[in-house]
């Protein structure tokens, strides 16, 4: 199936984004856990297959209890361990939070964010997960697909992160040079392409997740229309919507 853009237009996926918070403790273990889960509008102007929609929100729900429950286990074994009294107990908390960073032209980019600490204040853990879905096919969106036809995507990216590396070097570990793989961690904004790195990959701990944003308004001739969305280019005429015409002919 090709997607063939029409004059550029965007609209807005018409998906309803429950939020969901489930908070919990004991003596020393507690979580406050947040993430959502997407439902379809009635009469929007497309519908998502509900097996897309059931498959992303039971793998966000997945990832979020998977981390909650492997620290539980943890603060289990160090306190279990430290029962004899030789050793203060250890408090545990766990936190995850989201954003919806693109939610148009039947894709959808999700951030879901899982920290957890040891003791009061120490950050022990700082995950970033990251969901582009094509929400037509419910095939994972890959770097690759960002980008027009023919780009070379990962010379371009691993090209610009490495100059901006090069601007600030202090920031990073010495002698940093990134070659970005196929299956590059990114996700999508209106702004741009957000390309990010695991806690501790390429800096020091405490600089937190490095991330390296590649502006659409400087990478528009590189970059796949269908992702370029900005205030110019978004649609609200509402009987366009009521016709259930999507902005991209399907070529079966």
């Amino acid at each position: 199936m090709n997607l063939e853009p029409i004059n550029n237009t965007c609209f807005f996926n018409t998906l309803y984004i429950q939020f969901v918070e489930d908070i919990g403790r004991n003596e020393y273990f507690y979580y406050d856990l947040k993430y959502p889960v997407i439902h379809n509008v009635k009469n929007g102007y497309f519908q998502v297959n509900e097996n897309i929609l059931n498959y992303l929100n039971n793998t966000i729900r997945s990832d979020v209890y998977t981390f909650k429950d492997g620290i539980f286990e943890e603060e289990q074994q160090i306190n279990t361990e430290n029962s004899n009294g030789s050793q203060k107990k250890e408090n545990y908390q766990v936190y995850s939070d989201y954003a919806i960073t693109f939610n148009k032209n039947q894709a959808i980019s999700i951030i879901l964010n899982l920290y957890a600490y040891e003791g009061n204040t120490s950050l022990k853990y700082n995950d970033l997960y990251s969901y582009n879905i094509d929400l037509l096919s419910g095939n994972q969106l890959l770097l690759k697909d960002i980008f027009r036809p023919g780009v070379n995507y990962l010379k371009l990216v691993s090209d610009f992160i490495n100059y901006q590396i090069s601007q600030n070097p202090e920031a990073f570990y010495p002698d940093t040079v990134v070659d970005i793989p196929k299956d590059q961690a990114f996700y999508l904004t209106d702004k741009g392409i957000v390309i990010y790195f695991a806690l501790d990959e390429i800096a020091p701990q405490e600089a937190g997740i490095p991330k390296f944003v590649l502006e659409f308004t400087n990478f528009e001739s590189y970059v796949n229309p269908r992702f370029y969305c900005n205030v110019k280019n978004m649609n609200f005429n509402r009987s366009r919507a009521n016709r259930h015409q999507p902005p991209y002919r399907m070529y079966f």
